[in-house]
């Protein structure tokens, strides 16, 4: 993923969270970034009652985020990474992409049929990189919508989705910021799940 290479600089903030929040076991972590998620996907949602409940996601969807880089912080640092851990931080990341996700498709400003599309190219794109991990190559991180990426591009356009509310009408359908977003998921999702479908498929 492309924020890969700022993995360093993202450390010196985490690293001294991860030490103060060391005394709560990373699965619980997990679980609270679920939650945060489904509130995210939630106020998204009924949004429609007033443009400012994006601000309620916009600050679930930080702490989602912070948590779900915590969690595997915590576990090393704690020394007690294991498989479940990583089993239950990856089912748990699905979810929080089909709440999240969910909630901008039936949002006033999301459309359910590209939500559709999008929810297609993130788990497609996650599927593939696990699948490689199991069938024996490394896990696949590489390309330019991964999960580090989703959720900046979803903090950012909830600020721009909560202060342009103007949209296009593409044959008598409203595409807002939202629907933009929701495009580019899936466009970037299927493209990078079918690249790396080829990297796997050379490497075998």
């Amino acid at each position: 993923m492309v924020l890969d290479s700022y993995r360093g600089q993202a450390d010196k903030i985490l690293i001294p969270i991860s030490k103060k929040m060391a005394k709560f076991n990373p699965n619980a972590i997990s679980v609270m970034s679920l939650i945060f998620a489904g509130l995210t996907g939630l106020f998204y949602y009924i949004s429609f009652y007033s443009k400012y409940l994006l601000l309620l996601s916009l600050i679930f969807i930080i702490l989602s985020a912070l948590f779900d880089a915590l969690d595997g912080k915590i576990a090393r640092m704690k020394n007690i990474s294991s498989k479940r851990g990583d089993l239950i931080d990856h089912v748990f990341d699905r979810y929080s992409d089909i709440f999240i996700i969910a909630g901008m498709m039936f949002s006033l400003f999301g459309n359910v049929y590209l939500g559709i599309f999008a929810i297609l190219g993130i788990l497609l794109t996650s599927y593939m990189g696990t699948q490689s991990q199991a069938l024996g190559l490394k896990r696949n991180y590489s390309g330019i919508a991964g999960r580090a990426d989703r959720l900046v591009f979803i903090i950012v356009f909830i600020i721009i989705q909560l202060f342009i509310t103007a949209h296009l009408s593409i044959y008598g359908i409203k595409i807002y910021a939202t629907g933009v977003l929701l495009i580019w998921f899936g466009l970037a999702g299927n493209i990078n799940a079918i690249t790396r479908f080829f990297d796997m498929y050379k490497n075998l």
